[in-house]
Formats: C-alpha cells, structure tokens, sequence
C-alpha cells in the first residue's frame, strides 16, 4: 500500500514541480512565436531564462507549501481550485518583487501574465489527469493483497473507504476476528486468532489493523504472530480533524494510518534508484569481471569432478523463494548434505579450491546473474536456506522481518565482521538496523567497504 502511494504521489510531485515548464514554453510561443526566445535581444534572452529558474525555484516552494501535489487533497475539486489560484498568485508576485531590480530590461508584462496564466492551467489540467489516471481500471494492474485485523462495524466503515480509493485498488484475502468481535463482513473468509498461525505468508502483501481504540490491548496478543510473518503492518487510526500527525503516520483519503513495522525499503528511491543502480552495476561488473569469472570456471572443473556452478534454493524479498547461483565449493558427494548442514571453519566437504573461493567470497560472484535477474540486490540481508529460516523465526524473535527488503550480495552485518558461523542475533541485528536506515550512500558505503571485508575478515569459510 506505501508503495503504491509513494509511486503515485512521487509522479504526481514530478508533474506538479515541473509544470513551470511547460507555462513557459506556451507562453513563450503565445507571445514570441518560438519557444527559444529567438528575434529578443540577447540579454534580455537570458534575463528570461533567469526568470525561468527564479520561478521554478518559487514554484517548488509555493506547490510544497499549499500541498498541490498531496495525494489528499487530489480529489476535492475546490479546494485543488483555490489552492493552485493561491499558489500562482504568490509566484507572481514574486516575479513582481524580481522585475524591480531589472528595470533597465524591457520585460513582456503580457509574457509575465501568460506565464502565470498557463500555470494556472497546468495546474487544474495536471490534477484532472492525475484523477483520470487514478480512477482507471488498468492501474495499478496487481491489488495489493490485505489481511484485515476486524471484523465489526469500524473495520467494514474504514474497508469501504479504502475499496473507493481508485489508486489503491484493495483485494480484501481474510478478516481476522479478535475474542469477542461481533463479525459484519461478509466478503472475505473471516478466521480466528488461533487459526491465524496457519496463514501461509505468501498470501497476503500486508497486514490492516482495523478496530477501534479502545480494542487495541487486544491486538498485542496476535501482534507477534504478525510481525512473524514479515509483512508491512498498518493501523487505521480515528484521531479525529484536529490531530496531525507526520512521524510513521501517513494520510489515504479521510483514514489516518500509522505504521507499525515500515521501513525506508517501501519508498520510491528505494524500488526504482535501488534497482538501476543494481541493474547498471550488477552488468557492467558481470562484463568486466568476465575474464576473472572464466579463470574461476575453469579452476573449479579442475579442482574435482562436478558442475562448474552450484545451485541452491534460498528466501528472497517477501519469503518468495529463488534459485541462489554460487561457484561450486564443494565435493558433489556433499553438496545434498549443504541445504542442512551449516558451514564450519576447514569444512572437510570443501575442495582446496573451494576453500580458496570461499575464504574471499569469490564464490558469490556469479549472484551478479542474480542481481540482474533482480532476484536479489548488490546490498541486503544475506540470503539463507529455508531449512534455517524456518528454523531461526521459531528461535528468534522477528527474524523474519530481514525479508521485507530485497536480499544481497553483501550486506551491514557482513561488512562489520558477521560472515561464516557467526551469532545469527547479531545479524539480524545489523539487518534490521540497514532495513530501518538504508540510504543509497549507506548501499554505497557498505559496496566500499565489502572489498577491504573480503580481504581482511578471518570469518569468510
């Protein structure tokens, strides 16, 4: 659901900011016949670029201010009105302010008005289109899949106002009914609490906690049961018209959601700068280590009999399983032994080859394919056996929450020393602390620091 609203209301910012542009190239031509300017004094000419700059610079400071791109006030028409009509009034006024300190420059005042006038229009055209594109039938294409803790008369009221949400676009998988909920849904199966253990996780894209305030001591009873799951968790909030709140809280139409278990994973630089940045990378380093990859091939046919290439199903982003490709370390006569049996330091089961690979992680350099394949990340919580996940969620409490993001090749914890048969809490540690705090530059960071990693960390077998 965050994403879904973090994609839509980062392209909706995107529209709104530019649309200075676009007003100055219609009023440019309305009033000069060309778009560049042309049979204008040279100065002048530039002075109104200048003003161009000058203007977008306001503009990004008077649509932030009077919320032209919020995704709330999207659907009412006249507040959308008076808001943009506020918004080009300061910026012209603005550009007023600026026309004093040149008056020695003969300066269109009709171009100045077309200017603001075509903002104007951008704006209420801008909005119009972003409501149209909304309410269309082919977007999103996949509804998000909700698992709704509630059953009684709040949970129904706040999943109708979700359900008319166009951009949202809501697919209702089960009710989960608390002790002593009268239940008024009809339209999906509703459960109970003990029988919520049983959900299989890949059913469902998040969880909706929808009961009122005064049933909220009940949710801390399944609260752990969800969180073992590894979804996004929200709550539906009623604080009523005069509470704002901004920290973890989040706006859908008239509903207040605050986040429960949200991480900077759901935004929209992470699913679209992450993954160029991974898919960019991931292929120019796939080409230029090529040569090395083939001397690698080539060493491990010859350390012993057996595939070059080993692979091996592991847990990727949201629990989704996916086939891990490393350079085969090991005798084939063990390598069935390997999906449950955890690696040790001078594993009798590695060739000398093997062990060679290993020890500067040499091995993992064909998960580039991976990234490409955008099965896994250059940076991310290291990928583990389903024998062990399902082993370390019963053990470790919210272990499961380091799959909410996409698995990587390096990742926080390796780089700090965490790699072979280290404590799994401190991991999880470290994962979660990337999850809750990533950033491009901390992924860069750790990219850095991985080559020094390789070479000087003793825990690499």
């Amino acid at each position: 659901m965050i994403s879904r609203i973090s994609y839509y209301g980062s392209l909706l910012g995107i529209l709104v900011y530019s649309l200075p542009l676009f007003a100055f190239a219609a009023a440019a031509y309305c009033r000069f016949g060309s778009v560049r300017l042309t049979g204008i004094h040279t100065v002048t000419a530039q002075f109104y670029f200048v003003l161009l700059l000058f203007t977008e610079a306001v503009w990004l400071l008077a649509a932030h201010h009077y919320r032209l791109a919020s995704l709330t006030n999207l659907f009412q028409e006249y507040t959308g009105i008076r808001t943009a009509f506020r918004a080009c009034m300061v910026t012209l006024l603005l550009q007023a302010v600026l026309l004093l300190f040149v008056k020695e420059l003969i300066v269109s005042r009709i171009f100045i008005l077309l200017f603001n006038a075509f903002l104007f229009l951008c704006v209420i055209a801008a909005r119009s289109v972003a409501r149209l594109t909304s309410k269309s039938a082919q977007w999103p294409r996949k509804p998000a899949k909700i698992l709704v803790v509630g059953t009684d008369r709040y949970c129904q009221r706040s999943v109708d106002i979700l359900r008319r949400i166009p951009f949202l676009r809501c697919d209702i998988q089960a009710y989960v009914q608390l002790p002593g909920q009268a239940v008024l849904v009809q339209d999906a199966p509703v459960i109970s609490t003990q029988e919520l253990k049983q959900v299989e996780a890949l059913t469902f894209d998040e969880v909706v906690v929808a009961i009122p305030s005064e049933d909220y001591l009940q949710v801390s009873s399944v609260l752990d049961t969800l969180q073992n799951f590894g979804k996004p968790i929200r709550a539906i909030l009623d604080l009523g018209p005069r509470l704002s709140l901004r920290e973890k809280v989040f706006q859908v139409g008239r509903l207040q959601m605050m986040n429960l278990a949200m991480s900077p994973m759901e935004s929209f630089a992470y699913s679209v700068l992450k993954r160029t940045f991974d898919l960019v990378a991931a292929t120019i380093g796939a080409v230029i280590l090529s040569p090395v990859l083939a001397v690698l091939a080539v060493l491990t046919k010859l350390s012993s009999p057996g595939p070059v290439f080993f692979r091996q199903e592991r847990v990727g982003r949201n629990g989704k399983f996916f086939m891990l490709l490393k350079f085969r370390t090991m005798h084939c006569s063990s390598i069935s032994e390997s999906d449950t049996l955890w690696t040790i330091k001078g594993d009798p089961r590695c060739t000398r080859v093997g062990a060679f690979l290993r020890r500067y992680s040499l091995d993992e350099l064909p998960q580039l394919f991976n990234v490409i394949r955008g099965e896994m990340s250059l940076v991310g919580p290291r990928p583990e056996r389903p024998f062990f996940v399902n082993k370390f969620r019963s053990n470790i409490q919210k272990y499961n929450l380091r799959h909410c993001c996409q698995v990587g090749m390096t990742g926080w914890a390796q780089v700090n020393g965490l790699r072979g048969d280290t404590s799994i809490p401190d991991r999880l540690r470290y994962d979660l602390h990337y999850i809750q705090n990533w950033t491009f530059g901390l992924d860069l960071h750790i990219l850095a620091r991985t080559m020094f990693t390789a070479i000087k960390d003793q825990n690499g077998y």
